[in-house]
Protein backbone atom coordinates (compact mmCIF):
# COMPACT_ATOMS: atom_id res chain seq x y z
CA UNK A 1 0.00 0.00 0.00
CA UNK A 2 0.91 3.58 -0.49
CA UNK A 3 1.80 5.76 2.21
CA UNK A 4 1.14 9.54 1.95
CA UNK A 5 2.08 12.44 4.49
CA UNK A 6 -0.28 13.84 6.27
CA UNK A 7 -1.64 17.06 4.79
CA UNK A 8 -3.50 18.59 7.35
CA UNK A 9 -4.21 22.22 7.92
CA UNK A 10 -2.21 24.62 10.19
CA UNK A 11 -2.57 26.60 12.56
CA UNK A 12 -0.83 29.87 12.88
CA UNK A 13 -0.47 32.06 15.94
CA UNK A 14 -0.12 35.51 15.96
CA UNK A 15 3.18 37.16 15.40
CA UNK A 16 4.43 39.85 17.68
CA UNK A 17 7.06 42.73 16.29
CA UNK A 18 9.15 41.01 14.30
CA UNK A 19 12.89 41.55 15.46
CA UNK A 20 15.49 41.01 12.47
CA UNK A 21 18.74 42.21 11.75
CA UNK A 22 19.53 44.82 8.81
CA UNK A 23 20.18 44.32 5.89
CA UNK A 24 19.05 41.98 3.06
CA UNK A 25 16.44 39.33 4.02
CA UNK A 26 17.47 35.89 4.27
CA UNK A 27 15.62 33.73 1.30
CA UNK A 28 16.16 30.14 2.93
CA UNK A 29 14.05 29.23 -0.54
CA UNK A 30 14.80 29.29 -4.27
CA UNK A 31 14.71 32.84 -5.67
CA UNK A 32 11.86 32.50 -8.75
CA UNK A 33 12.68 32.37 -12.18
CA UNK A 34 13.92 36.23 -14.03
CA UNK A 35 11.79 39.33 -13.85
CA UNK A 36 8.00 38.40 -15.38
CA UNK A 37 7.19 39.85 -18.50
CA UNK A 38 4.72 41.96 -16.83
CA UNK A 39 4.00 42.75 -13.36
CA UNK A 40 0.16 41.77 -12.85
CA UNK A 41 -2.11 44.99 -12.51
CA UNK A 42 -3.49 45.61 -9.12
CA UNK A 43 -7.24 44.46 -8.62
CA UNK A 44 -10.05 45.59 -7.25
CA UNK A 45 -11.28 45.37 -3.82
CA UNK A 46 -10.95 41.42 -2.22
CA UNK A 47 -9.83 39.03 -0.01
CA UNK A 48 -9.68 39.65 4.20
CA UNK A 49 -9.79 43.06 5.48
CA UNK A 50 -7.11 43.87 7.91
CA UNK A 51 -7.38 47.66 9.74
CA UNK A 52 -3.53 47.36 10.29
CA UNK A 53 -0.73 46.31 10.21
CA UNK A 54 0.35 43.38 12.74
CA UNK A 55 3.99 43.96 12.83
CA UNK A 56 6.62 46.77 12.20
CA UNK A 57 8.43 46.85 8.77
CA UNK A 58 11.46 45.24 8.32
CA UNK A 59 14.84 47.12 7.58
CA UNK A 60 15.26 45.71 4.32
CA UNK A 61 11.56 46.92 3.25
CA UNK A 62 11.95 50.66 4.65
CA UNK A 63 9.20 51.78 1.95
CA UNK A 64 6.72 48.78 3.50
CA UNK A 65 3.13 50.07 4.53
CA UNK A 66 2.27 47.36 6.57
CA UNK A 67 3.84 43.57 7.76
CA UNK A 68 0.01 41.58 7.92
CA UNK A 69 -0.16 38.13 9.52
CA UNK A 70 -1.30 35.73 6.50
CA UNK A 71 -4.60 33.97 6.93
CA UNK A 72 -4.71 30.53 6.04
CA UNK A 73 -7.55 29.34 3.74
CA UNK A 74 -9.82 26.31 4.86
CA UNK A 75 -10.09 24.16 1.78
CA UNK A 76 -12.79 22.16 -0.38
CA UNK A 77 -12.10 19.67 -3.07
CA UNK A 78 -14.35 17.48 -5.14
CA UNK A 79 -12.58 14.43 -6.11
CA UNK A 80 -14.04 13.99 -9.93
CA UNK A 81 -13.23 10.08 -11.43
CA UNK A 82 -13.67 8.49 -14.81
CA UNK A 83 -15.54 5.12 -14.39
CA UNK A 84 -15.40 4.22 -17.81
CA UNK A 85 -14.86 0.70 -18.64
CA UNK A 86 -11.52 1.46 -19.68
CA UNK A 87 -10.34 1.79 -16.39
CA UNK A 88 -10.34 -1.84 -16.14
CA UNK A 89 -7.61 -2.02 -18.19
CA UNK A 90 -4.82 -3.76 -16.39
CA UNK A 91 -1.67 -1.90 -16.15
CA UNK A 92 2.21 -3.10 -16.91
CA UNK A 93 2.40 -5.26 -13.30
CA UNK A 94 -0.22 -7.61 -15.05
CA UNK A 95 -2.08 -7.57 -11.52
CA UNK A 96 -3.93 -4.22 -10.73
CA UNK A 97 -6.14 -2.44 -13.12
CA UNK A 98 -6.40 1.52 -13.77
CA UNK A 99 -9.20 1.16 -11.09
CA UNK A 100 -8.04 -0.40 -8.39
CA UNK A 101 -4.94 1.22 -8.64
CA UNK A 102 -6.60 4.58 -8.72
CA UNK A 103 -8.39 3.76 -5.60
CA UNK A 104 -5.48 2.29 -3.33
CA UNK A 105 -4.07 5.92 -4.06
CA UNK A 106 -7.29 7.71 -3.35
CA UNK A 107 -8.14 5.72 -0.32
CA UNK A 108 -5.02 6.22 1.56
CA UNK A 109 -5.01 9.61 0.53
CA UNK A 110 -8.46 10.17 2.42
CA UNK A 111 -7.31 7.90 5.55
CA UNK A 112 -4.68 10.21 5.54
CA UNK A 113 -6.76 13.36 5.42
CA UNK A 114 -9.40 11.99 7.41
CA UNK A 115 -10.12 13.97 10.87
CA UNK A 116 -7.99 16.59 10.45
CA UNK A 117 -10.25 19.66 9.48
CA UNK A 118 -10.21 19.20 5.52
CA UNK A 119 -13.40 19.05 3.52
CA UNK A 120 -13.65 16.54 0.46
CA UNK A 121 -16.38 15.23 -1.54
CA UNK A 122 -17.03 12.73 -4.51
CA UNK A 123 -18.33 12.31 -8.01
CA UNK A 124 -17.85 9.87 -10.91
CA UNK A 125 -18.68 9.99 -14.33
CA UNK A 126 -20.50 8.86 -16.33
CA UNK A 127 -24.10 9.00 -14.84
CA UNK A 128 -27.22 8.55 -16.61
CA UNK A 129 -26.50 5.46 -18.14
CA UNK A 130 -26.96 1.81 -16.96
CA UNK A 131 -23.51 -0.36 -16.73
CA UNK A 132 -23.70 -2.27 -19.96
CA UNK A 133 -22.89 -6.17 -20.39
CA UNK A 134 -21.60 -6.30 -23.90
CA UNK A 135 -18.19 -4.86 -23.45
CA UNK A 136 -15.13 -6.11 -21.50
CA UNK A 137 -11.86 -6.09 -21.45
CA UNK A 138 -9.79 -8.54 -23.66
CA UNK A 139 -7.30 -10.85 -21.31
CA UNK A 140 -5.28 -10.92 -25.07
CA UNK A 141 -5.79 -7.56 -25.80
CA UNK A 142 -5.59 -5.80 -22.53
CA UNK A 143 -8.45 -3.87 -24.37
CA UNK A 144 -11.85 -2.70 -24.73
CA UNK A 145 -13.58 -5.18 -26.91
CA UNK A 146 -17.74 -5.37 -27.69
CA UNK A 147 -19.86 -7.29 -28.92
CA UNK A 148 -23.59 -5.62 -28.96
CA UNK A 149 -26.60 -6.05 -30.81
CA UNK A 150 -29.06 -3.19 -31.55
CA UNK A 151 -29.70 -0.80 -28.30
CA UNK A 152 -27.54 -2.12 -26.25
CA UNK A 153 -25.12 1.01 -26.43
CA UNK A 154 -27.29 3.49 -24.77
CA UNK A 155 -28.00 7.10 -26.55
CA UNK A 156 -26.74 10.37 -25.39
CA UNK A 157 -29.62 11.29 -23.93
CA UNK A 158 -28.54 11.40 -20.58
CA UNK A 159 -25.10 10.45 -20.02
CA UNK A 160 -24.14 13.68 -22.16
CA UNK A 161 -26.63 16.45 -20.63
CA UNK A 162 -25.41 18.32 -17.58
CA UNK A 163 -28.22 18.36 -15.70
CA UNK A 164 -28.53 14.36 -15.34
CA UNK A 165 -25.00 15.03 -12.97
CA UNK A 166 -25.07 14.98 -9.31
CA UNK A 167 -22.69 14.96 -6.23
CA UNK A 168 -23.63 11.83 -4.37
CA UNK A 169 -20.98 12.75 -1.92
CA UNK A 170 -21.07 16.58 -1.54
CA UNK A 171 -18.23 17.93 -0.17
CA UNK A 172 -18.13 17.93 3.64
CA UNK A 173 -15.78 17.41 7.00
CA UNK A 174 -13.56 14.23 5.71
CA UNK A 175 -14.09 12.28 9.32
CA UNK A 176 -14.20 8.94 9.76
CA UNK A 177 -17.94 8.45 7.86
CA UNK A 178 -17.42 11.47 5.36
CA UNK A 179 -13.99 8.90 4.34
CA UNK A 180 -15.86 5.71 4.62
CA UNK A 181 -19.03 6.87 2.75
CA UNK A 182 -16.50 8.13 -0.54
CA UNK A 183 -15.23 4.69 -0.06
CA UNK A 184 -18.14 2.93 -0.49
CA UNK A 185 -18.99 5.25 -3.25
CA UNK A 186 -16.40 4.73 -5.70
CA UNK A 187 -16.00 0.62 -4.78
CA UNK A 188 -19.85 0.57 -5.91
CA UNK A 189 -18.58 0.77 -9.51
CA UNK A 190 -15.99 -2.10 -9.16
CA UNK A 191 -17.85 -4.16 -11.34
CA UNK A 192 -19.26 -2.46 -13.75
CA UNK A 193 -18.96 -1.22 -17.01
CA UNK A 194 -19.60 2.53 -17.97
CA UNK A 195 -19.77 3.26 -21.61
CA UNK A 196 -18.27 6.79 -22.72
CA UNK A 197 -16.44 9.47 -21.26
CA UNK A 198 -18.44 12.77 -21.38
CA UNK A 199 -15.60 14.95 -19.88
CA UNK A 200 -16.67 18.55 -20.59
CA UNK A 201 -20.44 17.93 -18.88
CA UNK A 202 -19.15 16.03 -15.79
CA UNK A 203 -16.42 18.75 -15.35
CA UNK A 204 -18.82 21.66 -15.61
CA UNK A 205 -21.33 19.87 -13.54
CA UNK A 206 -18.28 19.49 -10.61
CA UNK A 207 -17.09 23.31 -10.92
CA UNK A 208 -20.92 24.56 -10.90
CA UNK A 209 -21.60 22.80 -7.47
CA UNK A 210 -18.33 23.78 -6.32
CA UNK A 211 -19.24 27.43 -7.12
CA UNK A 212 -22.34 27.19 -5.77
CA UNK A 213 -21.13 26.30 -2.83
CA UNK A 214 -21.93 28.52 0.17
CA UNK A 215 -18.63 26.68 2.03
CA UNK A 216 -15.94 29.41 3.22
CA UNK A 217 -12.49 28.48 1.73
CA UNK A 218 -10.53 27.68 -0.96
CA UNK A 219 -12.43 24.97 -3.97
CA UNK A 220 -11.03 22.80 -6.29
CA UNK A 221 -11.98 19.88 -8.52
CA UNK A 222 -9.58 17.04 -8.96
CA UNK A 223 -9.94 15.28 -11.86
CA UNK A 224 -8.66 11.72 -12.76
CA UNK A 225 -9.27 10.15 -16.02
CA UNK A 226 -7.83 8.06 -18.79
CA UNK A 227 -9.43 8.91 -22.00
CA UNK A 228 -10.42 11.65 -23.91
CA UNK A 229 -14.08 13.02 -24.70
CA UNK A 230 -16.01 10.29 -26.43
CA UNK A 231 -19.44 8.95 -27.10
CA UNK A 232 -21.65 12.63 -27.02
CA UNK A 233 -21.55 13.18 -30.47
CA UNK A 234 -25.01 12.77 -32.64
CA UNK A 235 -26.47 14.92 -35.54
CA UNK A 236 -27.72 17.52 -33.62
CA UNK A 237 -24.41 17.69 -31.95
CA UNK A 238 -21.59 16.85 -34.32
CA UNK A 239 -18.95 18.57 -31.82
CA UNK A 240 -19.32 17.16 -29.20
CA UNK A 241 -16.31 15.63 -28.42
CA UNK A 242 -14.57 18.32 -29.00
CA UNK A 243 -11.94 19.14 -26.28
CA UNK A 244 -12.13 22.78 -26.69
CA UNK A 245 -15.58 22.08 -24.67
CA UNK A 246 -13.80 20.55 -21.63
CA UNK A 247 -11.35 23.54 -21.67
CA UNK A 248 -14.20 26.16 -21.71
CA UNK A 249 -15.54 23.98 -18.94
CA UNK A 250 -11.97 24.34 -16.63
CA UNK A 251 -12.19 28.14 -17.67
CA UNK A 252 -15.31 28.91 -15.67
CA UNK A 253 -14.28 27.88 -12.56
CA UNK A 254 -11.13 30.60 -12.99
CA UNK A 255 -13.11 33.38 -14.87
CA UNK A 256 -15.56 33.99 -12.14
CA UNK A 257 -15.07 36.00 -8.84
CA UNK A 258 -15.60 32.30 -6.91
CA UNK A 259 -12.72 30.87 -7.86
CA UNK A 260 -12.40 26.86 -8.67
CA UNK A 261 -9.33 25.09 -9.66
CA UNK A 262 -9.32 22.58 -11.17
CA UNK A 263 -6.04 19.78 -11.12
CA UNK A 264 -5.80 17.26 -13.60
CA UNK A 265 -4.51 13.83 -13.67
CA UNK A 266 -4.29 11.63 -16.90
CA UNK A 267 -3.47 7.83 -17.68
CA UNK A 268 -0.52 7.38 -20.30
CA UNK A 269 -0.96 3.90 -22.19
CA UNK A 270 0.21 4.78 -25.56
CA UNK A 271 -2.72 4.49 -27.76
CA UNK A 272 -4.84 3.01 -25.00
CA UNK A 273 -4.51 6.41 -22.52
CA UNK A 274 -5.34 9.75 -22.62
CA UNK A 275 -3.63 12.97 -24.66
CA UNK A 276 -0.85 15.01 -23.18
CA UNK A 277 -1.81 17.37 -25.83
CA UNK A 278 -5.40 17.34 -24.59
CA UNK A 279 -5.53 17.55 -20.83
CA UNK A 280 -2.49 19.92 -20.39
CA UNK A 281 -4.57 22.82 -21.59
CA UNK A 282 -7.95 21.70 -19.37
CA UNK A 283 -5.59 22.19 -16.43
CA UNK A 284 -3.70 25.38 -17.88
CA UNK A 285 -7.51 26.65 -17.86
CA UNK A 286 -7.96 25.47 -14.54
CA UNK A 287 -5.84 27.80 -13.06
CA UNK A 288 -3.08 24.77 -11.97
CA UNK A 289 -0.66 25.06 -14.96
CA UNK A 290 2.27 22.68 -12.94
CA UNK A 291 5.18 26.20 -14.40
CA UNK A 292 4.46 28.86 -16.33
CA UNK A 293 5.86 27.40 -19.67
CA UNK A 294 4.27 23.95 -19.14
CA UNK A 295 1.62 24.52 -22.33
CA UNK A 296 4.64 24.42 -24.44
CA UNK A 297 5.39 20.91 -23.09
CA UNK A 298 2.18 19.80 -22.72
CA UNK A 299 2.94 18.67 -19.53
CA UNK A 300 0.73 21.40 -17.13
CA UNK A 301 -1.27 18.11 -15.97
CA UNK A 302 -0.04 15.42 -13.43
CA UNK A 303 0.69 12.15 -15.72
CA UNK A 304 0.24 8.77 -14.24
CA UNK A 305 2.07 6.65 -16.78
CA UNK A 306 1.29 2.71 -17.53
CA UNK A 307 4.61 1.79 -16.31
CA UNK A 308 4.96 3.87 -13.42
CA UNK A 309 1.14 4.02 -12.54
CA UNK A 310 1.41 3.60 -8.39
CA UNK A 311 4.60 6.01 -8.05
CA UNK A 312 3.18 8.63 -10.86
CA UNK A 313 -0.11 8.58 -8.47
CA UNK A 314 1.13 8.90 -5.32
CA UNK A 315 3.81 11.77 -6.36
CA UNK A 316 0.94 13.54 -8.06
CA UNK A 317 -1.63 12.95 -4.69
CA UNK A 318 0.80 14.53 -2.77
CA UNK A 319 1.71 17.48 -4.97
CA UNK A 320 -1.71 18.34 -5.55
CA UNK A 321 -3.03 18.00 -1.76
CA UNK A 322 -0.13 20.43 -0.79
CA UNK A 323 -2.15 22.91 -3.08
CA UNK A 324 -5.28 22.15 -2.60
CA UNK A 325 -5.70 21.43 0.83
CA UNK A 326 -2.91 23.27 2.37
CA UNK A 327 -0.86 26.77 2.23
CA UNK A 328 -3.35 28.91 0.35
CA UNK A 329 -3.04 32.72 2.08
CA UNK A 330 -5.57 35.56 1.82
CA UNK A 331 -3.78 38.97 0.65
CA UNK A 332 -4.88 42.12 3.30
CA UNK A 333 -6.76 44.51 2.15
CA UNK A 334 -4.84 47.55 2.69
CA UNK A 335 -6.53 50.81 3.74
CA UNK A 336 -6.07 52.61 -0.11
CA UNK A 337 -7.68 49.38 -0.87
CA UNK A 338 -6.15 46.21 -2.86
CA UNK A 339 -2.31 46.17 -2.60
CA UNK A 340 -0.11 46.93 -5.34
CA UNK A 341 0.81 42.95 -6.43
CA UNK A 342 4.09 44.16 -7.67
CA UNK A 343 5.00 44.81 -4.37
CA UNK A 344 4.21 42.38 -2.24
CA UNK A 345 6.45 39.43 -0.54
CA UNK A 346 5.59 36.40 1.67
CA UNK A 347 8.00 36.27 5.21
CA UNK A 348 8.07 33.06 7.19
CA UNK A 349 9.35 32.84 10.38
CA UNK A 350 9.91 29.61 12.79
CA UNK A 351 12.48 28.92 15.76
CA UNK A 352 15.05 29.64 13.73
CA UNK A 353 14.39 33.23 12.51
CA UNK A 354 12.22 35.42 10.05
CA UNK A 355 13.26 34.60 6.32
CA UNK A 356 11.88 35.93 2.70
CA UNK A 357 10.27 33.30 0.36
CA UNK A 358 10.72 34.29 -3.65
CA UNK A 359 7.94 34.39 -5.97
CA UNK A 360 8.84 31.20 -8.12
CA UNK A 361 6.16 31.15 -11.76
CA UNK A 362 8.06 27.80 -11.80
CA UNK A 363 5.70 26.43 -8.94
CA UNK A 364 8.46 24.42 -7.11
CA UNK A 365 9.77 26.39 -4.49
CA UNK A 366 8.32 29.75 -3.26
CA UNK A 367 5.06 31.12 -3.45
CA UNK A 368 2.09 33.01 -6.73
CA UNK A 369 -0.76 34.56 -7.20
CA UNK A 370 -3.96 32.62 -8.02
CA UNK A 371 -5.76 33.34 -10.30
CA UNK A 372 -7.98 35.95 -8.24
CA UNK A 373 -4.94 37.69 -7.44
CA UNK A 374 -6.48 37.33 -4.26
CA UNK A 375 -4.53 34.88 -2.67
CA UNK A 376 -0.64 33.80 -2.44
CA UNK A 377 -0.47 29.97 -2.72
CA UNK A 378 3.13 28.38 -1.28
CA UNK A 379 5.15 25.64 -3.06
CA UNK A 380 6.96 22.41 -2.65
CA UNK A 381 9.72 23.26 0.00
CA UNK A 382 8.28 26.53 0.99
CA UNK A 383 4.61 24.80 1.35
CA UNK A 384 6.31 22.00 3.26
CA UNK A 385 8.49 23.49 5.79
CA UNK A 386 5.50 25.58 6.84
CA UNK A 387 3.16 22.65 6.97
CA UNK A 388 6.04 21.03 8.99
CA UNK A 389 5.73 23.44 11.99
CA UNK A 390 2.60 24.06 13.76
CA UNK A 391 3.98 26.97 15.48
CA UNK A 392 5.60 28.58 12.08
CA UNK A 393 3.70 32.08 10.91
CA UNK A 394 3.23 33.76 7.68
CA UNK A 395 3.08 36.90 6.98
CA UNK A 396 2.39 39.38 4.25
CA UNK A 397 4.91 42.91 3.81
CA UNK A 398 2.97 45.13 1.24
CA UNK A 399 5.02 48.18 -0.30
CA UNK A 400 8.50 46.96 -1.79
CA UNK A 401 9.29 44.99 -4.62
CA UNK A 402 8.15 41.69 -5.13
CA UNK A 403 11.75 39.00 -4.83
CA UNK A 404 12.09 36.80 -7.72
CA UNK A 405 10.70 38.99 -10.36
Amino acid sequence: MMVLRSFGLLSFASVAALAIACGTPNQVFQEGPPKADAAPEPQPDAGVTTPAADASSPPWCPDATGVYNATPESSNVLFLIDRSGSMQIKLSDNKSTRWSATKDGLFNLLQTLSNTGVRAGAMMFPQGDAPITCCNISPTLNDVVCNCGPGQIPGTTLRCAEKTYQVPISVGNLDAQQTSDIESYVSGSDTSFYWGTPLAVALQSAIDTQQASLAQGTKSVVLLTDGYPTSCDSKGDPTANDIQRVIDAAATGTNKSALVRTFVMGVIDGNKGARADYLSPIAKAGGTARTNTCDKTNDCFYALNAKSFATDLKAALDQIALQAFDCTFNLPKTNGGAADLAKINVLYTDKNGQKAVSRDLTHQNGWDYLPNQTQVQLYGGACQAVRADASATVQIVVGCKTLGQ
